[in-house]
């Protein structure tokens, strides 16, 4: 993942890496928020990615781009159902287009919050 941002010219002092499973709460307090980027490879299924996307919402900061990993892949058909259903229940996140199999989301503003000024970011 490191070689992969350094390709893309990202700023490896601005990222912050943490490994573990997306439903322990230990790793949910330990990640914190919010975040410009959020990659999604979780344990793809149905509910997994569900729940995953309920938590995207609480850390993703205005305007985050989000990576789901494994949308449209047939062999994972739980990924696309989860985001297919999650996005037009009112989600602050919204599909940019997809790539092989990966999906790329924004993050809206959340309703009810003051945006940030130009040229600000979390």
């Amino acid at each position: 993942m490191r070689a992969n941002l350094r390709l893309a010219a990202v700023d490896l002092d601005r990222v912050r890496m943490v490994r573990g499973m997306s439903t322990d709460s230990a790793i949910q307090v330990e990640v914190g928020g919010p975040f410009e980027l959020i990659i999604v490879d979780g344990d793809h299924s149905r509910a997994g990615v569900a729940a995953d996307l309920d938590r995207v919402e609480t850390i993703a900061a205005p305007g985050a781009v989000v990576v789901m990993d494994d949308y449209g892949d047939p062999g994972w058909p739980g990924v696309t159902q989860a985001v297919e259903e999650h996005l037009p229940r009112g989600s602050r996140l919204r599909l940019l287009g997809s790539v092989t199999t990966s999906a790329f989301l924004t993050a809206r503003q959340p309703a009810g919050t003051a945006p940030l000024p130009p040229g600000r970011s979390l």
